[in-house]
């Protein structure tokens, strides 16, 4: 996995319902087996390797009878089933899946509208107000979707009065649950420096840096010419990022992004535990195959699995608002910028 696939790559998708194959049809023959090469060589060639090799054999052999000769058709959401069946002995924390044919730049089985909490909010503490930034999830992959999000969270937090006058920053990574990635990081560009820590990990131990300051900067310039960035001025100021427990996927891959920085500590709940990186492909029908490709890590430490905790975790039983409360009075008494009231 180089650099420009990662990149690209859509890093989250998360909370797909395992019976995402859709209604039962009949695929030729010919069409399964070569869904079913291909499935195979993507994830021998590029996969994370299984738990265990006899448990990954079994599910090949099981895989491969369903298109042996003896068949005349296959039904596709038994071939579907397999394939994820496959998958699911991968070292992957059942991150990797295939999902039916969908709409380009579109996910199937993305957990449906809700009404969003708004991006940026005022927080009052004891020595000054801080800005919150909720950054919501986005499935959408296309080049005018991604521009869109990046242009709306800028228009946002021009939007809000005040939001200039805050003197320290939470990122609240509590609404993030899965999708792209790539617009909210982009977005958050100036939060992120050379000397950033994040990596992904692939599968024989070879890191690459998670975080491209350059490459972000150059994308947040393409996708919102002349917004003023609101993030610019917390550029070097501690920085508190709130967790929630449904934090996963892309929101675990912002969240290790941020505690790449030095200056961040974080706040809330034990992250979900999907903090992997995923390429999509297209498989020969038309199906996206989601692979796990790399697991993310700190500098040169272990990587991560399971949940992320915080480094300042949550009393039982606390609720959302407190632990807002907790982490921008952290933010304020740790900036310069703030005073005491």
């Amino acid at each position: 996995m180089n650099r420009t696939m990662l990149r690209a790559a859509v890093c989250a998708l998360s909370f797909v319902a395992s019976g995402a194959a859709g209604a039962s049809e009949t695929m030729p023959l010919a069409l399964a087996r070569d869904v079913t090469t291909r499935a195979i060589e993507l994830v021998e060639s590029k996969g994370l390797y299984p738990l265990r090799q006899e448990d990954y054999a079994q599910a090949k052999q099981r895989l491969l009878a369903l298109v042996d000769d003896k068949a005349q058709g296959v039904d596709r959401a038994d071939l579907y089933a397999r394939i994820n069946g496959l998958l699911a002995t991968l070292d992957t924390d059942k991150h990797s899946f295939v999902m039916p044919p969908v709409a380009p730049g579109q996910f199937a089985g993305a957990a449906p509208a809700r009404p969003r909490v708004p991006m940026f909010q005022l927080v009052a503490t004891t020595r000054g107000t801080v800005l919150r930034f909720v950054p919501p999830p986005i499935t959408a992959s296309t080049p005018e979707a991604m521009s869109a999000y990046v242009q709306g969270v800028y228009d946002e937090a021009v939007a809000l009065p005040g939001s200039r006058g805050a003197c320290a920053l939470v990122v609240d990574l509590s609404e993030q649950t899965g999708g792209n990635g790539w617009p909210p990081l982009i977005a958050m560009y100036p939060l992120f420096g050379d000397a950033n820590k994040a990596r992904w990990v692939e599968r024989d131990g070879n890191p690459i840096p998670l975080v491209h300051r350059g490459y972000l900067e150059s994308k947040a310039g393409h996708d919102a010419p002349g917004h003023v960035n609101p993030f610019a001025s917390f550029a070097t100021d501690p920085l508190a990022v709130l967790v929630g427990a449904k934090t996963a996927s892309a929101g675990e891959m912002l969240l290790v992004a941020l505690m790449g920085e030095a200056r961040v500590r974080t706040f809330g709940q034990t992250s979900y535990g999907m903090s992997t990186a995923n390429m999509t492909y297209t498989l020969p029908d038309g199906a996206l195959f989601v692979l796990t490709q790399a697991r993310s890590a700190l500098a040169d430490g272990p990587v991560f699995r399971g949940g992320i905790a915080p480094m300042q975790p949550a009393p039982k039983g606390e609720t959302a608002d407190v632990s807002l409360k907790t982490a921008a009075e952290w933010a304020a008494a740790n900036s310069p910028r703030c005073a005491p009231k």
